[in-house]
C-alpha cells in the first residue's frame, strides 16, 4: 500500500508540475499574443494619424471644408471637432492666440482680469516675466531676480527670451491653481508672425478684447454656433469697431489630431505655413510645436 501511495503523489506531483508548465507557457504565449497586436494597432494608428495630416491639409487649402457636411464642425478657433468616433482634430489659427514673445501686456492683463485673477496677481505674472527675460539683476516691484530662485531651490533666470511656453511654469508668480494655470497655458503660444485676431480666438481671451459688449456678444454667439461662415452674416456691415476682423487666415495653422486604433493612440501636434521666403520657395513648411 506504501509503495501504492508514494507513486500516487509522484503521478500527482508530475502533473501538478506539467501543469504548471503548460500554464505557464500559455499564460507567455497569451502575453506575446496580445503584444504583438498592440504593436500592429500602434502601427496602424501612426501610419493613419500621417495620413490625416495630409488629408487635412488638402482640405484646408481646397476649402472643400465648406461645402461638405461631413466638415459642418471645422473651424480655426481651436474648437476640437470628430470626423468620426475614432478621431478628434483641433485647428487653432495662430492669430487666435496670444504671442509670449512680444506679448501684446495690455490685451494680456485684461485677459487675466476677466477670468478670475486679482490685479495682484497679474501684475506679480508680468514683472516675473519680464525679470525672467531682461539681462539685468534688479527686480521689478512684483518680480523676483536670480537670488529668489536660489532660496526655492529654483533654476535661475534665463535672462533672455523665454523659449517655450512650458518654461512658465518656472516663472515665480505662476499660478498654482491647475484651472488658472491650464488658462493660461491654453490661450499662448511662443511666437506669433501676425497681429491677434478675436474671431479665431477663445471665449477667455474675447472677454480681454477692447470692444463694444455687443460685438463681444456677436463673437461668443459665433463659437456657440460652431459654424465659422456664420462670421460674414455677422461682420458684414460697415462698423469702425470691427473693421479689423475678418476671415483672412494666417498662414501659420497650428493641427492638433489624435487617433485611437483598437487600444493604441497616435497623436500629432504641428504647424504648417506657408509664410516662407526661400528662393525656390517650397510649397510648405510644417515643423512640430510640442513642448
Amino acid at each position: 500500500m506504501n509503495s501504492k501511495g508514494a507513486a500516487l503523489i509522484s503521478v500527482l506531483l508530475v502533473v501538478s508540475l506539467l501543469t504548471w508548465v503548460i500554464t505557464y507557457f500559455i499564460g507567455k504565449t497569451t502575453q506575446q499574443i496580445e503584444l504583438a497586436k498592440l504593436q500592429k494597432e500602434r502601427v496602424m494608428a501612426e501610419i493613419q494619424a500621417d495620413s490625416l495630416v495630409d488629408k487635412l491639409l488638402y482640405i484646408h487649402y481646397s476649402k472643400s471644408f465648406m461645402s461638405d457636411d461631413k466638415y459642418k464642425e471645422w473651424n480655426y478657433r481651436g474648437a476640437s471637432f470628430q470626423l468620426d468616433k475614432s478621431t478628434k482634430v483641433t485647428l487653432q489659427d495662430t492669430q487666435g492666440k496670444l504671442s509670449l514673445i512680444n506679448l501684446n501686456e495690455n490685451l494680456f492683463s485684461h485677459f487675466l482680469l476677466n477670468n478670475g485673477f486679482e490685479q495682484n496677481e497679474v501684475n506679480r505674472i508680468k514683472d516675473c516675466l519680464a525679470d525672467w527675460q531682461d539681462k539685468d539683476n534688479l527686480s521689478r516691484m512684483n518680480g523676483e531676480e536670480a537670488d529668489y530662485y536660489q532660496s526655492q531651490n529654483l533654476p535661475p533666470p534665463r535672462n533672455k527670451r523665454i523659449q517655450s511656453v512650458s518654461e512658465l511654469s518656472l516663472i515665480c508668480g505662476f499660478p498654482s491653481e491647475k484651472d488658472k494655470r491650464q488658462l493660461i497655458l491654453d490661450n499662448l503660444l511662443l511666437y506669433s508672425m501676425g497681429s491677434f485676431n478675436p474671431l479665431f480666438a477663445s471665449k477667455q481671451l474675447i472677454k480681454g478684447v477692447q470692444l463694444p459688449p455687443d460685438r463681444k456678444r456677436l463673437l461668443e454667439d459665433l463659437i456657440d454656433d460652431g459654424k465659422q461662415s456664420l462670421a460674414q452674416e455677422y461682420f458684414g456691415v460697415a462698423d469702425a469697431a470691427i473693421s479689423a476682423m475678418n476671415m483672412q487666415l494666417s498662414k501659420e495653422i497650428e493641427l492638433n489630431v489624435t487617433i485611437q486604433n483598437g487600444d493604441a493612440i497616435a497623436t500629432r501636434n504641428i504647424v504648417f505655413s506657408q509664410n516662407i521666403r526661400y528662393k525656390p520657395r517650397p510649397i510648405l513648411q510644417f515643423w512640430h510645436w510640442s513642448e
